[in-house]
Protein backbone atom coordinates (compact mmCIF):
# COMPACT_ATOMS: atom_id res chain seq x y z
CA UNK A 1 0.00 0.00 0.00
CA UNK A 2 1.30 3.46 -0.81
CA UNK A 3 2.35 5.61 2.13
CA UNK A 4 -0.29 8.32 1.74
CA UNK A 5 -0.05 11.48 3.79
CA UNK A 6 -1.29 15.06 3.72
CA UNK A 7 1.31 17.80 3.63
CA UNK A 8 0.79 20.72 5.99
CA UNK A 9 3.26 23.16 4.47
CA UNK A 10 5.41 23.53 1.31
CA UNK A 11 8.31 21.08 1.18
CA UNK A 12 11.89 22.09 0.31
CA UNK A 13 12.79 21.83 -3.39
CA UNK A 14 14.18 18.53 -4.65
CA UNK A 15 16.60 20.57 -6.81
CA UNK A 16 17.40 23.82 -5.04
CA UNK A 17 18.94 25.90 -7.84
CA UNK A 18 16.34 26.81 -10.47
CA UNK A 19 19.03 27.19 -13.11
CA UNK A 20 19.67 23.45 -12.70
CA UNK A 21 16.04 22.65 -13.50
CA UNK A 22 15.54 20.92 -16.88
CA UNK A 23 12.82 23.39 -17.86
CA UNK A 24 15.25 26.31 -17.47
CA UNK A 25 18.06 24.58 -19.34
CA UNK A 26 15.77 23.56 -22.20
CA UNK A 27 14.00 26.85 -22.79
CA UNK A 28 17.20 28.80 -22.23
CA UNK A 29 18.51 27.01 -25.34
CA UNK A 30 15.40 27.71 -27.39
CA UNK A 31 17.03 27.54 -30.82
CA UNK A 32 18.51 24.09 -30.23
CA UNK A 33 15.25 22.83 -28.72
CA UNK A 34 13.08 24.03 -31.62
CA UNK A 35 15.51 22.62 -34.17
CA UNK A 36 15.14 19.20 -32.54
CA UNK A 37 11.35 19.56 -32.58
CA UNK A 38 11.35 20.37 -36.30
CA UNK A 39 13.76 17.54 -37.04
CA UNK A 40 11.50 15.09 -35.20
CA UNK A 41 8.43 16.28 -37.12
CA UNK A 42 10.16 15.79 -40.47
CA UNK A 43 11.67 12.43 -39.51
CA UNK A 44 8.51 10.80 -38.19
CA UNK A 45 5.76 12.15 -40.45
CA UNK A 46 5.77 9.64 -43.30
CA UNK A 47 2.87 11.37 -45.05
CA UNK A 48 5.15 14.34 -45.84
CA UNK A 49 6.28 13.14 -49.23
CA UNK A 50 7.10 15.23 -52.28
CA UNK A 51 6.11 12.42 -54.61
CA UNK A 52 3.27 13.05 -57.07
CA UNK A 53 2.66 16.50 -55.63
CA UNK A 54 1.22 15.14 -52.36
CA UNK A 55 3.13 17.64 -50.26
CA UNK A 56 1.85 20.46 -52.45
CA UNK A 57 -1.73 19.38 -51.83
CA UNK A 58 -1.05 19.18 -48.12
CA UNK A 59 0.36 22.71 -48.13
CA UNK A 60 -2.68 24.00 -49.96
CA UNK A 61 -4.94 22.29 -47.43
CA UNK A 62 -3.03 23.88 -44.53
CA UNK A 63 -3.28 27.30 -46.15
CA UNK A 64 -7.02 26.87 -46.67
CA UNK A 65 -7.64 25.80 -43.07
CA UNK A 66 -5.58 28.69 -41.72
CA UNK A 67 -7.60 31.12 -43.83
CA UNK A 68 -10.84 29.67 -42.43
CA UNK A 69 -9.49 29.92 -38.86
CA UNK A 70 -8.51 33.57 -39.21
CA UNK A 71 -11.73 34.64 -40.92
CA UNK A 72 -14.45 32.41 -39.43
CA UNK A 73 -13.18 31.86 -35.86
CA UNK A 74 -10.85 34.76 -35.02
CA UNK A 75 -9.79 35.32 -31.40
CA UNK A 76 -8.46 38.43 -29.71
CA UNK A 77 -5.27 36.57 -28.91
CA UNK A 78 -4.45 36.01 -32.60
CA UNK A 79 -1.20 37.70 -33.67
CA UNK A 80 -1.96 40.46 -36.22
CA UNK A 81 1.21 39.43 -38.10
CA UNK A 82 -0.30 36.04 -38.90
CA UNK A 83 -2.21 37.28 -41.91
CA UNK A 84 0.96 38.67 -43.39
CA UNK A 85 2.76 35.35 -42.86
CA UNK A 86 0.05 33.28 -44.52
CA UNK A 87 -0.21 35.79 -47.36
CA UNK A 88 3.50 35.20 -48.01
CA UNK A 89 2.98 31.42 -47.99
CA UNK A 90 0.13 31.81 -50.46
CA UNK A 91 2.35 33.79 -52.83
CA UNK A 92 5.08 31.14 -52.65
CA UNK A 93 2.63 28.33 -53.45
CA UNK A 94 1.22 30.26 -56.40
CA UNK A 95 4.66 31.14 -57.71
CA UNK A 96 5.45 27.49 -58.33
CA UNK A 97 3.04 27.46 -61.28
CA UNK A 98 5.38 29.73 -63.25
CA UNK A 99 8.43 27.52 -62.84
CA UNK A 100 9.41 25.85 -66.10
CA UNK A 101 11.38 22.99 -64.55
CA UNK A 102 8.76 21.21 -62.44
CA UNK A 103 11.47 19.13 -60.79
CA UNK A 104 12.47 22.21 -58.83
CA UNK A 105 9.06 22.47 -57.17
CA UNK A 106 9.91 19.77 -54.62
CA UNK A 107 12.70 21.91 -53.19
CA UNK A 108 10.37 24.92 -52.97
CA UNK A 109 7.66 22.85 -51.26
CA UNK A 110 10.14 21.62 -48.67
CA UNK A 111 11.24 25.21 -48.04
CA UNK A 112 7.61 26.25 -47.49
CA UNK A 113 7.10 23.31 -45.16
CA UNK A 114 10.15 24.36 -43.14
CA UNK A 115 8.81 27.90 -42.84
CA UNK A 116 5.42 26.70 -41.58
CA UNK A 117 6.96 24.38 -38.98
CA UNK A 118 9.27 27.19 -37.84
CA UNK A 119 6.25 29.47 -37.53
CA UNK A 120 4.30 26.94 -35.46
CA UNK A 121 7.16 26.08 -33.11
CA UNK A 122 8.08 29.72 -32.49
CA UNK A 123 4.44 30.48 -31.75
CA UNK A 124 4.17 27.51 -29.38
CA UNK A 125 7.42 27.73 -27.49
CA UNK A 126 7.35 28.55 -23.81
CA UNK A 127 9.97 30.22 -21.67
CA UNK A 128 11.00 29.89 -18.06
CA UNK A 129 12.20 32.80 -15.96
CA UNK A 130 13.23 32.04 -12.38
CA UNK A 131 12.18 35.56 -11.37
CA UNK A 132 8.61 34.95 -12.61
CA UNK A 133 8.49 31.60 -10.85
CA UNK A 134 9.74 33.05 -7.57
CA UNK A 135 7.08 35.73 -7.76
CA UNK A 136 4.41 33.07 -8.29
CA UNK A 137 5.77 31.05 -5.36
CA UNK A 138 5.28 34.04 -3.09
CA UNK A 139 2.06 35.49 -4.50
CA UNK A 140 -0.05 32.44 -5.36
CA UNK A 141 -0.38 31.10 -1.79
CA UNK A 142 -1.65 34.50 -0.63
CA UNK A 143 -4.14 34.69 -3.51
CA UNK A 144 -5.32 31.16 -2.80
CA UNK A 145 -5.61 31.84 0.88
CA UNK A 146 -7.89 34.73 -0.04
CA UNK A 147 -9.88 32.55 -2.40
CA UNK A 148 -10.59 29.66 -0.08
CA UNK A 149 -10.92 31.40 3.30
CA UNK A 150 -13.79 33.62 4.35
CA UNK A 151 -13.03 37.33 4.72
CA UNK A 152 -15.01 40.52 4.18
CA UNK A 153 -15.16 41.46 0.51
CA UNK A 154 -12.55 44.22 0.65
CA UNK A 155 -10.12 44.54 -2.23
CA UNK A 156 -7.06 45.42 -0.17
CA UNK A 157 -7.41 42.13 1.72
CA UNK A 158 -6.78 40.05 -1.41
CA UNK A 159 -3.30 39.28 -0.07
CA UNK A 160 -4.29 37.84 3.27
CA UNK A 161 -2.63 35.48 5.69
CA UNK A 162 -1.73 31.99 4.49
CA UNK A 163 -1.81 30.54 8.01
CA UNK A 164 -5.05 28.64 7.40
CA UNK A 165 -4.47 27.84 3.73
CA UNK A 166 -3.90 24.13 4.26
CA UNK A 167 -6.94 23.82 6.49
CA UNK A 168 -8.90 24.39 3.28
CA UNK A 169 -6.53 23.02 0.64
CA UNK A 170 -5.62 19.38 1.26
CA UNK A 171 -2.71 17.95 -0.76
CA UNK A 172 -2.29 14.22 -0.27
CA UNK A 173 -0.65 11.14 -1.72
CA UNK A 174 2.59 9.17 -1.43
CA UNK A 175 4.55 12.43 -1.34
CA UNK A 176 7.93 10.97 -0.32
CA UNK A 177 7.84 8.51 -3.22
CA UNK A 178 6.99 11.22 -5.75
CA UNK A 179 9.91 13.35 -4.56
CA UNK A 180 12.28 10.37 -4.75
CA UNK A 181 11.14 9.54 -8.30
CA UNK A 182 11.92 13.11 -9.34
CA UNK A 183 15.58 12.38 -8.60
CA UNK A 184 15.45 9.30 -10.86
CA UNK A 185 13.59 10.51 -13.92
CA UNK A 186 10.92 12.78 -15.39
CA UNK A 187 7.48 13.33 -13.88
CA UNK A 188 4.29 13.62 -15.94
CA UNK A 189 1.21 14.60 -13.95
CA UNK A 190 -2.21 13.89 -15.49
CA UNK A 191 -5.07 15.48 -13.51
CA UNK A 192 -8.81 15.38 -13.79
CA UNK A 193 -10.26 18.57 -15.25
CA UNK A 194 -13.29 20.38 -13.84
CA UNK A 195 -12.56 24.09 -13.69
CA UNK A 196 -10.53 26.97 -15.08
CA UNK A 197 -8.95 27.07 -11.62
CA UNK A 198 -7.44 23.60 -12.12
CA UNK A 199 -4.15 24.88 -13.55
CA UNK A 200 -3.26 27.24 -10.67
CA UNK A 201 -4.54 24.61 -8.22
CA UNK A 202 -2.34 21.83 -9.57
CA UNK A 203 0.53 24.28 -10.09
CA UNK A 204 0.51 25.34 -6.46
CA UNK A 205 0.22 21.72 -5.36
CA UNK A 206 3.23 20.61 -7.41
CA UNK A 207 5.29 23.51 -6.14
CA UNK A 208 4.38 22.55 -2.56
CA UNK A 209 5.71 19.06 -3.27
CA UNK A 210 9.06 20.72 -4.01
CA UNK A 211 9.20 19.53 -7.64
CA UNK A 212 10.95 21.47 -10.41
CA UNK A 213 8.56 23.45 -12.60
CA UNK A 214 6.36 21.72 -15.16
CA UNK A 215 5.72 22.72 -18.76
CA UNK A 216 2.11 22.58 -19.93
CA UNK A 217 -0.05 23.48 -22.89
CA UNK A 218 -2.39 26.47 -22.55
CA UNK A 219 -5.02 27.51 -25.08
CA UNK A 220 -4.03 30.59 -27.09
CA UNK A 221 -7.41 32.10 -26.17
CA UNK A 222 -6.07 32.56 -22.63
CA UNK A 223 -3.25 34.82 -23.87
CA UNK A 224 -5.33 37.98 -24.23
CA UNK A 225 -4.00 40.31 -21.52
CA UNK A 226 -0.38 41.11 -22.38
CA UNK A 227 1.02 41.22 -18.85
CA UNK A 228 -0.62 37.95 -17.83
CA UNK A 229 0.22 36.41 -21.19
CA UNK A 230 3.90 37.18 -20.66
CA UNK A 231 3.70 35.80 -17.13
CA UNK A 232 2.17 32.49 -18.29
CA UNK A 233 4.75 32.29 -21.08
CA UNK A 234 7.61 32.76 -18.60
CA UNK A 235 6.14 30.12 -16.30
CA UNK A 236 6.53 27.34 -18.88
CA UNK A 237 3.16 27.50 -20.67
CA UNK A 238 3.39 26.68 -24.38
CA UNK A 239 0.59 27.83 -26.65
CA UNK A 240 -1.94 25.38 -28.09
CA UNK A 241 -4.44 26.46 -30.76
CA UNK A 242 -7.26 23.93 -30.69
CA UNK A 243 -8.82 25.44 -33.80
CA UNK A 244 -6.01 23.95 -35.85
CA UNK A 245 -7.02 20.40 -36.67
CA UNK A 246 -4.72 19.55 -39.59
CA UNK A 247 -2.09 16.91 -39.08
CA UNK A 248 1.00 19.09 -39.55
CA UNK A 249 0.04 21.23 -36.55
CA UNK A 250 -0.92 18.19 -34.49
CA UNK A 251 2.34 16.43 -35.35
CA UNK A 252 4.31 19.57 -34.46
CA UNK A 253 2.52 19.82 -31.12
CA UNK A 254 3.21 16.15 -30.34
CA UNK A 255 6.84 16.53 -31.34
CA UNK A 256 7.16 19.56 -29.07
CA UNK A 257 5.90 17.51 -26.12
CA UNK A 258 8.06 14.51 -26.98
CA UNK A 259 11.30 16.46 -27.25
CA UNK A 260 10.57 18.37 -24.03
CA UNK A 261 10.18 15.04 -22.22
CA UNK A 262 13.45 13.72 -23.65
CA UNK A 263 15.05 16.85 -22.18
CA UNK A 264 13.79 15.69 -18.74
CA UNK A 265 11.26 18.54 -18.52
CA UNK A 266 8.39 17.65 -16.18
CA UNK A 267 5.07 17.91 -18.03
CA UNK A 268 1.42 18.39 -17.19
CA UNK A 269 -1.37 17.04 -19.42
CA UNK A 270 -5.14 17.07 -19.01
CA UNK A 271 -5.86 13.71 -20.66
CA UNK A 272 -9.61 14.38 -20.63
CA UNK A 273 -9.00 17.37 -22.89
CA UNK A 274 -11.61 19.93 -21.94
CA UNK A 275 -13.29 20.40 -18.57
CA UNK A 276 -15.93 17.85 -17.59
CA UNK A 277 -19.19 19.45 -18.73
CA UNK A 278 -21.41 17.08 -16.79
CA UNK A 279 -19.45 17.04 -13.52
CA UNK A 280 -18.81 13.32 -14.00
CA UNK A 281 -15.43 11.68 -13.62
CA UNK A 282 -13.75 11.24 -17.02
CA UNK A 283 -14.69 8.03 -18.79
CA UNK A 284 -12.84 8.71 -22.05
CA UNK A 285 -9.47 10.31 -22.61
CA UNK A 286 -7.94 12.16 -25.54
CA UNK A 287 -4.79 10.21 -26.15
CA UNK A 288 -2.92 12.53 -28.55
CA UNK A 289 -0.41 14.18 -26.23
CA UNK A 290 -0.50 11.23 -23.85
CA UNK A 291 1.10 9.12 -26.57
CA UNK A 292 4.16 11.36 -26.50
CA UNK A 293 5.25 9.79 -23.20
CA UNK A 294 5.61 6.47 -25.06
CA UNK A 295 7.68 8.10 -27.81
CA UNK A 296 9.86 9.94 -25.33
CA UNK A 297 10.48 6.84 -23.21
CA UNK A 298 11.56 4.92 -26.32
CA UNK A 299 13.92 7.72 -27.36
CA UNK A 300 15.39 7.88 -23.84
CA UNK A 301 16.12 4.16 -23.94
CA UNK A 302 17.48 4.07 -27.49
CA UNK A 303 19.25 7.36 -28.07
CA UNK A 304 19.08 9.41 -24.90
CA UNK A 305 19.91 9.20 -21.25
CA UNK A 306 17.89 6.09 -20.43
CA UNK A 307 15.88 7.89 -17.76
CA UNK A 308 12.41 6.64 -16.96
CA UNK A 309 9.27 8.70 -17.30
CA UNK A 310 6.84 8.36 -14.40
CA UNK A 311 3.11 9.00 -14.77
CA UNK A 312 1.20 10.34 -11.77
CA UNK A 313 -2.60 10.71 -12.08
CA UNK A 314 -4.16 13.33 -9.81
CA UNK A 315 -7.75 14.06 -8.90
CA UNK A 316 -8.97 17.58 -8.14
CA UNK A 317 -11.90 17.49 -5.74
CA UNK A 318 -13.97 20.64 -5.18
CA UNK A 319 -17.05 21.58 -3.17
CA UNK A 320 -17.67 24.36 -5.67
CA UNK A 321 -16.87 24.77 -9.38
CA UNK A 322 -16.81 28.28 -10.80
CA UNK A 323 -18.36 27.44 -14.15
CA UNK A 324 -20.74 24.68 -13.08
CA UNK A 325 -23.88 26.37 -14.46
CA UNK A 326 -22.46 26.94 -17.93
CA UNK A 327 -20.75 23.55 -18.03
CA UNK A 328 -23.93 21.61 -17.24
CA UNK A 329 -25.82 23.64 -19.83
CA UNK A 330 -23.17 22.69 -22.39
CA UNK A 331 -23.65 19.05 -21.44
CA UNK A 332 -27.42 19.22 -21.72
CA UNK A 333 -27.17 20.95 -25.06
CA UNK A 334 -24.88 18.18 -26.30
CA UNK A 335 -27.56 15.71 -25.28
CA UNK A 336 -29.99 17.57 -27.53
CA UNK A 337 -32.55 18.08 -24.81
CA UNK A 338 -32.00 21.63 -23.63
CA UNK A 339 -32.10 25.05 -25.21
CA UNK A 340 -28.72 26.60 -24.59
CA UNK A 341 -27.55 30.21 -24.29
CA UNK A 342 -24.14 30.65 -25.93
CA UNK A 343 -21.23 31.02 -23.54
CA UNK A 344 -18.81 33.86 -24.11
CA UNK A 345 -15.35 33.01 -25.46
CA UNK A 346 -13.11 31.95 -22.63
CA UNK A 347 -10.33 34.46 -22.15
CA UNK A 348 -8.07 35.61 -19.39
CA UNK A 349 -10.19 38.61 -18.48
CA UNK A 350 -13.32 36.46 -18.24
CA UNK A 351 -11.49 33.98 -16.02
CA UNK A 352 -10.31 36.73 -13.67
CA UNK A 353 -13.79 38.22 -13.51
CA UNK A 354 -15.39 34.91 -12.58
CA UNK A 355 -12.61 34.12 -10.12
CA UNK A 356 -13.31 37.35 -8.25
CA UNK A 357 -16.90 36.20 -7.67
CA UNK A 358 -15.66 33.46 -5.35
CA UNK A 359 -13.17 35.58 -3.42
CA UNK A 360 -15.37 35.44 -0.32
CA UNK A 361 -16.41 31.81 -0.73
CA UNK A 362 -15.38 29.08 1.68
CA UNK A 363 -15.43 25.93 -0.43
CA UNK A 364 -12.17 24.10 0.19
CA UNK A 365 -10.61 21.45 -2.04
CA UNK A 366 -8.59 18.24 -1.97
CA UNK A 367 -5.83 17.36 -4.43
CA UNK A 368 -5.10 13.64 -4.42
CA UNK A 369 -2.00 12.21 -6.12
CA UNK A 370 -2.32 8.56 -7.16
CA UNK A 371 0.54 6.04 -6.96
CA UNK A 372 3.14 6.52 -9.71
CA UNK A 373 3.21 4.34 -12.84
CA UNK A 374 5.55 3.80 -15.77
CA UNK A 375 4.41 4.72 -19.29
CA UNK A 376 2.70 1.34 -19.69
CA UNK A 377 0.57 1.67 -16.56
CA UNK A 378 2.68 -0.58 -14.32
CA UNK A 379 3.06 0.58 -10.73
CA UNK A 380 6.63 1.49 -9.77
CA UNK A 381 8.30 0.54 -6.51
CA UNK A 382 10.38 2.63 -4.11
CA UNK A 383 13.37 2.51 -6.46
CA UNK A 384 11.41 3.23 -9.64
CA UNK A 385 11.33 -0.36 -10.86
CA UNK A 386 8.26 -1.35 -12.86
CA UNK A 387 6.07 -3.98 -11.23
CA UNK A 388 3.48 -5.91 -13.27
CA UNK A 389 -0.08 -6.65 -12.14
CA UNK A 390 1.09 -10.08 -10.89
CA UNK A 391 3.85 -8.53 -8.79
CA UNK A 392 6.87 -9.27 -10.97
CA UNK A 393 9.51 -6.73 -11.99
CA UNK A 394 9.48 -5.87 -15.70
CA UNK A 395 11.91 -3.94 -17.90
CA UNK A 396 10.33 -1.12 -19.89
CA UNK A 397 12.91 -1.56 -22.67
CA UNK A 398 11.43 -4.98 -23.47
CA UNK A 399 8.14 -3.36 -24.51
CA UNK A 400 9.91 -1.57 -27.36
CA UNK A 401 12.02 -4.42 -28.68
CA UNK A 402 11.62 -6.31 -31.94
CA UNK A 403 14.17 -9.02 -32.64
CA UNK A 404 16.17 -7.76 -29.68
CA UNK A 405 16.33 -4.14 -30.85
CA UNK A 406 14.41 -1.08 -29.68
CA UNK A 407 12.33 0.09 -32.64
CA UNK A 408 9.51 2.53 -33.36
CA UNK A 409 6.21 0.79 -34.15
CA UNK A 410 3.35 3.28 -34.49
CA UNK A 411 0.56 0.69 -34.28
CA UNK A 412 2.05 -1.05 -31.25
CA UNK A 413 2.76 2.23 -29.47
CA UNK A 414 -0.83 3.32 -30.11
CA UNK A 415 -2.01 0.20 -28.28
CA UNK A 416 0.35 1.00 -25.41
CA UNK A 417 -1.18 4.48 -25.20
CA UNK A 418 -4.66 2.94 -25.01
CA UNK A 419 -3.54 0.71 -22.14
CA UNK A 420 -2.00 3.67 -20.31
CA UNK A 421 -5.22 5.63 -20.79
CA UNK A 422 -7.28 2.82 -19.29
CA UNK A 423 -4.97 2.66 -16.27
CA UNK A 424 -5.22 6.42 -15.75
CA UNK A 425 -9.02 6.20 -15.78
CA UNK A 426 -8.83 3.42 -13.19
CA UNK A 427 -6.57 5.54 -10.98
CA UNK A 428 -8.88 8.54 -11.36
CA UNK A 429 -11.73 6.44 -10.06
CA UNK A 430 -9.81 4.85 -7.20
CA UNK A 431 -8.23 8.14 -6.08
CA UNK A 432 -11.29 10.36 -6.19
CA UNK A 433 -11.90 11.83 -2.73
CA UNK A 434 -15.53 11.94 -1.67
CA UNK A 435 -16.40 15.26 -0.02
CA UNK A 436 -19.48 15.97 2.07
CA UNK A 437 -20.89 18.06 -0.80
CA UNK A 438 -20.58 15.15 -3.24
CA UNK A 439 -22.46 12.86 -0.87
CA UNK A 440 -25.42 15.14 -0.10
CA UNK A 441 -25.84 16.17 -3.74
CA UNK A 442 -25.88 12.55 -4.86
CA UNK A 443 -28.39 11.48 -2.22
CA UNK A 444 -30.71 14.46 -2.79
CA UNK A 445 -30.85 14.03 -6.55
CA UNK A 446 -31.40 10.27 -6.32
CA UNK A 447 -34.27 10.70 -3.84
CA UNK A 448 -36.00 13.12 -6.21
CA UNK A 449 -35.28 10.97 -9.24
CA UNK A 450 -36.74 7.84 -7.64
CA UNK A 451 -39.81 9.80 -6.63
CA UNK A 452 -40.49 10.43 -10.32
CA UNK A 453 -39.36 7.15 -11.86
CA UNK A 454 -41.56 7.65 -14.91
CA UNK A 455 -39.78 10.92 -15.79
CA UNK A 456 -36.66 11.28 -17.90
CA UNK A 457 -33.68 13.10 -16.41
CA UNK A 458 -34.56 16.15 -18.49
CA UNK A 459 -38.13 16.21 -17.16
CA UNK A 460 -36.82 15.92 -13.60
CA UNK A 461 -34.52 18.89 -14.20
CA UNK A 462 -37.61 20.96 -15.00
CA UNK A 463 -39.51 20.15 -11.81
CA UNK A 464 -40.95 23.12 -9.86
CA UNK A 465 -39.19 23.90 -6.60
CA UNK A 466 -42.01 22.68 -4.35
CA UNK A 467 -41.68 19.20 -5.87
CA UNK A 468 -38.03 18.94 -4.84
CA UNK A 469 -38.52 19.07 -1.08
CA UNK A 470 -37.10 16.16 0.88
CA UNK A 471 -37.97 15.22 4.46
CA UNK A 472 -35.00 15.45 6.81
CA UNK A 473 -35.34 11.87 8.08
CA UNK A 474 -35.48 10.45 4.55
CA UNK A 475 -32.43 12.50 3.63
CA UNK A 476 -30.42 11.30 6.66
CA UNK A 477 -31.29 7.67 5.99
CA UNK A 478 -30.10 8.06 2.41
CA UNK A 479 -26.85 9.65 3.59
CA UNK A 480 -26.19 6.80 6.02
CA UNK A 481 -26.87 4.08 3.44
CA UNK A 482 -24.66 5.62 0.77
CA UNK A 483 -21.91 6.41 3.28
CA UNK A 484 -21.90 2.79 4.46
CA UNK A 485 -21.48 1.62 0.87
CA UNK A 486 -18.69 4.14 0.26
CA UNK A 487 -16.81 2.80 3.28
CA UNK A 488 -16.96 -0.67 1.75
CA UNK A 489 -15.58 0.70 -1.51
CA UNK A 490 -12.79 2.46 0.38
CA UNK A 491 -11.80 -0.78 2.11
CA UNK A 492 -11.64 -2.37 -1.35
CA UNK A 493 -9.33 0.48 -2.53
CA UNK A 494 -11.94 1.65 -5.03
CA UNK A 495 -12.36 5.21 -3.71
CA UNK A 496 -11.10 7.58 -1.01
CA UNK A 497 -13.18 9.33 1.65
CA UNK A 498 -12.49 12.72 3.18
CA UNK A 499 -12.34 13.15 6.95
CA UNK A 500 -15.76 14.84 6.82
CA UNK A 501 -17.41 11.51 6.15
CA UNK A 502 -16.52 10.42 9.69
CA UNK A 503 -18.78 13.13 11.13
CA UNK A 504 -22.09 12.22 12.80
CA UNK A 505 -24.93 12.19 10.29
CA UNK A 506 -26.41 15.52 11.38
CA UNK A 507 -23.06 17.33 11.16
CA UNK A 508 -22.21 15.65 7.87
CA UNK A 509 -25.54 16.71 6.38
CA UNK A 510 -25.12 20.33 7.53
CA UNK A 511 -21.53 20.48 6.27
CA UNK A 512 -22.47 19.11 2.86
CA UNK A 513 -25.46 21.44 2.42
CA UNK A 514 -23.39 24.50 3.36
CA UNK A 515 -20.51 23.65 1.05
CA UNK A 516 -22.12 22.24 -2.09
CA UNK A 517 -21.89 24.93 -4.77
CA UNK A 518 -21.42 27.45 -1.97
CA UNK A 519 -21.04 30.58 -4.13
CA UNK A 520 -23.71 30.12 -6.80
CA UNK A 521 -26.43 32.81 -6.88
CA UNK A 522 -29.02 30.04 -6.47
CA UNK A 523 -28.53 27.61 -3.64
CA UNK A 524 -27.94 24.00 -4.61
CA UNK A 525 -29.34 22.64 -1.33
CA UNK A 526 -30.92 24.31 1.67
CA UNK A 527 -32.61 23.17 4.86
CA UNK A 528 -35.65 25.21 5.95
CA UNK A 529 -37.06 25.73 9.42
CA UNK A 530 -39.28 22.65 9.06
CA UNK A 531 -36.19 20.55 8.41
CA UNK A 532 -37.04 20.03 4.72
CA UNK A 533 -34.23 20.02 2.17
CA UNK A 534 -34.83 21.64 -1.23
CA UNK A 535 -32.97 23.13 -4.19
CA UNK A 536 -33.29 26.24 -6.30
CA UNK A 537 -31.45 24.65 -9.23
CA UNK A 538 -31.99 21.06 -10.28
CA UNK A 539 -29.35 21.50 -12.97
CA UNK A 540 -26.67 22.39 -10.44
CA UNK A 541 -27.79 19.62 -8.11
CA UNK A 542 -27.51 17.21 -11.04
CA UNK A 543 -24.01 18.52 -11.87
CA UNK A 544 -22.65 18.03 -8.33
CA UNK A 545 -24.45 14.69 -8.01
CA UNK A 546 -22.66 13.38 -11.10
CA UNK A 547 -19.28 13.18 -9.37
CA UNK A 548 -20.39 9.88 -7.79
CA UNK A 549 -22.50 8.61 -10.68
CA UNK A 550 -20.03 5.93 -11.81
CA UNK A 551 -19.78 3.99 -8.52
CA UNK A 552 -23.07 2.06 -8.60
CA UNK A 553 -24.51 3.83 -5.55
CA UNK A 554 -28.05 4.34 -6.87
CA UNK A 555 -29.42 1.20 -5.24
CA UNK A 556 -28.36 2.44 -1.79
CA UNK A 557 -30.71 5.44 -1.76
Amino acid sequence: MPNRKTIEKPLPPVIENMEDWPIYKTYNNEEEFLEKVKSYVLKNSSWMTVESGKLREELKNILYQEKIRLTKTPWKSDDPKEKLFWSGIKKQIRSVKSIENKGDTAEIDEKILDEIIDFYTKEMVANFKPSSFRFAQKALPYVYSRLINSFPQILFKVFSSVDKLYDRMKIQGDIDHIRKLQEMGTIVVVPTHYSNLDSPTIGLSLNNLGLPAFTYGAGVNLFTIKALSNFMHNMGAYKVDRRRKHRLYIETLKSYSTIALTKDVNSLFYPGGSRSHSGELEEKLKLGLLGTVIDAQRINLKDGNGKKIFIIPATLNYHYVLEAKKLIEHHLKDQGKEQYLEDENTNTYGLLKRTYKVITSNPGMTISFAPAMDVFGNRVDEDGNSISAVGKEVKVADYFKLNGKIVRDVQRDSQYTQILGERILQEFKENTVVLSSNLVAFVAFQIIRKRFKQFSVFEILGLPQDETKIAELEFKIGIDHVRDRLKVLEREDKILLSEELELPTEELMISGIEKVGSSHPKYVLKKNKKGEISTQSMKLLYYYHNKLSSYGLEDYV
